[in-house]
């Protein structure tokens, strides 16, 4: 254990190697940077003040002691959260994250500890319920999925309430503080710290087959220009099926124009702008019923019918292996970014499209990164003292190893992806039902994969069957909250 001297010496020397400025900058065009002379994560310019409420709060005589801070997480075989790095192995992410550890350990004086459980969020709720306060101190979610019942059975703590956290600083997602709060509380959060698993919803293409179509612009002009639309995309697919294993029926070992699943068709009417669920001064709103989205309910409806496209109806992404064997033009996207440094051919990184011209920007469909701290929490200033800390750090160490070291230059594979890549993660949006929906009707994908499972484009007729019950949910909700 250090002594207090020893912590401000190492906090002060910390402001002033790692931190960036403070307050709102631009996304596509990232701080000056600074490359250690040993090729390791470039570190931004100092800026004095970043650390000032945790120096504070240490010269008021704060001491963490070397407690552990218990972080419960998924199990995934692919999703690499980089919690807690064993030690430095070459990995670009793997050394960020543990730099990142080290750094706060060393300077509050904690012992952070990631505890992986295949039911983490019943482990996690457990604890809360029986008042322990010591076994986990942060839990980091797998997207999708609803927790909504975290609220209404107040097992998550308020974020606004932890002292020292900035949520309007850069190391946290605006819009993830947008959607996730209720009344001026907000139970969950998006911070640098669970950086890597920030993902959006994206549509790769293939170039090379691309090219053979000899059109004079590419879709990255589309983009660029401001008319990469749905009806565009689709222009592009036209024509495109051949029965390559002739067997006389479409499968797998055909090609298409594009494939997907129902989940990915759910994406399209999002990123045409029309979020299920806001939160206002007056409660909830509601948008699931406009002649707007009744037109993107009967496009993505018919993709079950389109000859050029590939619509996977199973639970799986079995349309990936048509993709990875090259016999796909477009495919939405939004698995692990690793798995793409495999495919042999090349390929290009875009957004899913607007659903007209009318339509101001691209809305990107953010995931991922949720975190939420428990209810049974005794020490409120120690919490939000370390989740300041770790964002921070981590808005130094890992958030510029994740996008120029690990998905520029390990991933994407032309200049054109990374100026979109930078640009969607400028315009991420975190939908609110995605992951709080007490109706149980609009979650994961729920209200517009319904159509794609039925076949159905009836949009009226299925509004006006949940209307009433997903409203008395919601505004259920609502109320308890308020009531708190």
């Amino acid at each position: 254990m250090k002594t207090k001297s020893a912590l401000l010496s190492l906090l002060c020397l910390a402001s002033l190697l790692l931190t960036a400025a403070c307050g709102d900058s631009d996304p596509i065009k990232p701080a000056e940077t600074k490359a250690p002379a040993d090729g390791t994560a470039a570190v931004t310019d100092a800026a004095p003040d970043m650390y000032a409420s945790i120096r504070a709060a240490l010269d008021e005589g704060v001491d963490f002691g070397g407690a552990p801070f218990n972080i419960i997480s998924y199990v995934s075989d692919t999703w690499n959260i980089y919690l807690e790095p064993e030690g430095e192995d070459g990995e670009t992410l793997n050394d960020a994250a543990f730099r990142r550890n080290t750094e706060v350990e060393e300077l509050l004086g904690i012992d952070i500890t990631a505890i992986y459980h295949e039911n983490y969020v019943n482990q996690f709720r457990t604890a809360v319920l029986a008042g322990d306060s010591a076994s986990y101190d942060l839990i980091c979610f797998w997207s999708p999925g609803d927790y909504s019942g975290l609220i209404t059975d107040q097992i998550v703590y308020d974020w606004t309430q932890l002292p020292h956290v900035n949520l309007n600083a850069d190391w946290y997602n605006k819009t993830a503080n947008t959607a996730y709060s209720i009344n001026g509380k907000q139970y969950f959060a998006v911070s640098d710290f669970t950086y890597p698993v920030h993902q959006h919803f994206r549509i790769l293409y293939n170039k090379e087959l691309f090219r053979s179509l000899q059109y004079d612009n590419t879709p990255y002009d589309d983009v660029f220009d401001g008319t990469w639309t749905f009806g565009r995309m689709m222009e592009y697919t036209k024509g495109l099926y051949t029965d390559l294993d002739g067997d006389g029926k479409a499968g797998l070992g055909d090609r298409y124009g594009i494939v997907l699943n129902n989940a990915f068709c759910s994406m399209f009417p999002l990123s045409g702008g029309e979020l299920p669920v806001s939160c206002g001064e007056d409660g909830f709103s509601f948008n699931l019923f406009s002649e707007r989205i009744v037109s993107m309910v009967e496009d993505i409806v018919a993709f079950g019918t389109y000859p050029d496209a590939y619509l996977n109806r199973a639970t799986n992404n079995d349309q990936y292996k048509i993709f990875e064997s090259g016999n796909a033009l477009f495919e939405p996207y939004a698995s692990d970014p690793l798995l793409l440094r495999d495919l042999e051919f090349d390929f290009g990184y875009l957004p899913y499209p607007k659903y007209d011209e009318s339509q101001s920007d691209y809305v990107i469909i953010a995931a991922g990164g949720l975190m939420a701290v428990p209810n049974s929490i005794t020490d409120p200033e120690r919490t939000g003292i370390i989740m300041e800390a770790l964002a921070i750090a981590s808005h130094n160490y890992v958030a510029d190893a994740f996008v120029e070291q690990y998905i520029e230059n390990k991933i994407l594979r032309d200049e054109e992806s990374q100026k979109i890549y930078r640009m969607m993660r400028s315009l991420e949006t975190y939908d609110l039902s995605y992951n709080i929906d007490p109706s149980g009707m609009l979650a994961n994908y729920s209200y517009y994969s319904y159509f794609m499972q039925k076949k159905d484009a009836n949009v009226a007729s299925r509004y006006q069957k949940i209307i009433s019950a997903v409203e008395k949910k919601y505004n259920a909700m609502y109320e308890l909250i308020i009531s708190q």
